[in-house]
């Protein structure tokens, strides 16, 4: 039995071509009766229409990955921004800290040295 496998389109999703005709032939030239052939060859088809993935379902699919990604980049380039700005304003409170306590810290540490 041969099947064309093909998207009828890029527009329709789902939709598989299945030469039905050429596949009934097939089973009643093998010994299957007509409506045994007609039932098989449906079952095929509806399966086929409902399981293989076309171009349009895996241009569909691309398309929410991509979209997927671009909100996780966006995600991450905020969390980025976020923790620049608490890390830059840790850095502004140590410094200023620093310049508060600095020069008392300085003249503890020399008194403990013994010099002035």
């Amino acid at each position: 039995m041969t099947a064309a496998n093909e998207a009828l389109s890029t527009d329709t999703p789902a939709t598989v071509t299945f030469d039905t005709l050429k596949a009934a032939q097939e089973l009643r030239r093998t010994g299957f009766e007509e409506q045994q052939a007609e039932a098989v060859v449906t079952t095929i088809s509806k399966a086929m229409n409902e399981t293989v993935a076309t171009k349009a379902d895996l241009k569909l699919f691309q398309q929410s990955v991509h979209s997927r990604f671009e909100k996780m980049n966006l995600r991450l380039d905020a969390l980025e921004n976020r923790i620049i700005l608490k890390l830059g304003g840790l850095m502004v409170t140590m410094t200023f800290l620093l310049l508060a306590i600095g020069p008392f810290y300085f003249r503890w540490v020399m008194s403990l040295m013994g010099t002035s």
